[in-house]
């Protein structure tokens, strides 16, 4: 394994919503040996970023680096400004959303890695406009178990 260094605004960008939305790859699996995937998403006003959900086998590390986000993490939701981390340790419900007239930056860390795989398929989902059942089928086998609202 060999240090990696991503310079502003690079990394492998993957369009995983509408609009040209998606993420950009910092460190996947490759990179970090299994450790850890890392990536820079956009989640534009108005919008979800993540509904809630929970992993098994999965954490997560949040920092805000533009804009503001509602953060839920179990049963509380809190307004997280620039700056603001988090880490969410498996079988923790959580998601985000934004609901500023801005636009809102995060850097998210998943341990341990291979997260990227699932924007990957996602992006070959949405390009074939793949069905409800297709998707829900992808989060369950990438670890992530959807909960209600």
């Amino acid at each position: 394994m060999k240090a990696v260094v991503v310079p502003p605004g690079g990394g492998r960008f993957i369009a995983v919503g509408s609009a040209g939305t998606g993420v950009t790859v910092k460190a996947s699996d490759a990179e970090t040996g299994g450790l850890c995937t890392v990536w820079e998403g956009e989640v534009p006003p108005g919008a979800v970023g993540a509904g809630p959900h929970y992993h098994h086998g999965r954490d997560e590390f949040f920092y805000l680096l533009e804009g503001e986000l509602v953060l839920r993490i179990g049963d509380e939701h809190h307004t997280a400004g620039p700056g603001t981390f988090a880490f969410i340790p498996r079988e923790t419900v959580h998601g985000f959303h934004n609901a500023s007239a801005e636009r809102a930056r995060l850097l998210v860390m998943h341990h341990p890695a291979g997260f990227e795989r699932f924007f990957e398929e996602m992006q070959q989902l949405v390009a074939r406009q793949g069905s409800k059942e297709e998707r829900a089928a992808l989060t369950v086998r990438f670890d992530m178990f959807p909960v209600p609202a």
